[in-house]
């Protein structure tokens, strides 16, 4: 008696056609969420100034979502716990700008304490006192990476005599890495901007140590918990270029994630079937 006649498995699909299975959508849908979920958790924590608050959360949701997204393949948890707590330490380290907030003025300089979470200044008699500058050759990430040379100055109105107290100061960072019209660089001190965004006070960018400078050097006296500002011409302009750079920060998140999944798809070879591992069924044998 002869065994019955059995087909071959199926050939397994081309790579291309491996783009449109259901798993790969839902893996690039939840690499999507995962990046929005982190960035609307550190953003907030970051602009008022809880970098380490931030990075915490960046870290532990992170790896959290990133093994969520990725759970389809041990190699794909791998790059989303990777990955996704790169995105939210980028956007928690360096963002050092407050963007989250209101706008003041235009106001006098004696009333900035009365606006203590404004992000946008607007000032009617204000200048920087660029005679009590504050030096501090800072260093980032606790003196590991060398983060140029931090300025500040009192912001004061215009008939300031030196002896009333300083209510907001001025920030500026000298670096290679800033262009001439960078809003970070001192060269602004220079123009009647009368405007500003609110620096974020960070351990990882210490500016407010520039300010502790200048006043122990000229012996300045300043109010408790005065601003450091950004002099800037245009308060609106940098805090849109600001949300830009979050949003590429974003995208670039987005991207790699899509980059690595296409990758994984088109280039790890598919699984091969439990009727191939194991071949075809032994034949039957003749009944006696």
């Amino acid at each position: 008696m002869r065994a019955p006649h059995h087909e071959l498995p199926a050939a397994a699909p081309g790579r291309l056609r491996r783009l449109i299975r259901p798993a790969f959508w839902r893996a690039a849908t939840r690499g999507l969420a995962a990046v929005l979920v982190v960035s609307a958790i550190v953003v907030p924590l970051a602009s008022l100034g809880w970098t380490m608050l931030a990075a915490f959360f960046a870290i532990t949701v992170g790896l959290n979502l990133g093994l969520w997204a990725g759970r389809d393949s041990g190699l794909a948890s791998l790059a989303g716990a990777i990955l996704m707590p790169v995105v939210g330490l980028v956007i928690g380290l360096i963002m050092d700008v407050q963007f989250i907030g209101p706008t003041t003025g235009p106001i006098r300089l004696a009333d900035v304490g009365r606006f203590p979470h404004a992000a946008r200044f607007r000032f009617t008699d204000a200048r920087v006192a660029t005679e009590f500058i504050g030096i501090n050759e800072a260093r980032a990430l606790g003196g590991l990476l060398e983060a140029g040379g931090w300025r500040a100055a009192p912001i004061v109105p215009t008939n300031w005599s030196g002896v009333e107290p300083v209510r907001a100061w001025a920030v500026a960072i000298v670096s290679g890495g800033y262009g001439p019209l960078d809003f970070r660089s001192p060269r602004g001190w220079q123009q009647s901007y009368r405007a500003g965004v609110r620096y974020v006070a960070t351990a990882f960018w210490p500016a407010q140590d520039a300010v502790a400078r200048a006043v122990e050097r000229y012996g300045l006296t300043t109010v408790p918990d005065a601003p450091l500002i950004y002099w800037v011409e245009e308060p609106h302009d940098v805090v849109a270029g600001e949300r830009t750079f979050l949003a590429w920060v974003m995208f670039g998140g987005v991207a790699t994630w899509l980059l690595f999944l296409v990758g994984e798809t088109l280039l790890v070879p598919a699984s091969v079937p439990p009727d191939a591992e194991h071949g075809p069924p032994a034949p039957l044998q003749p009944v006696s």
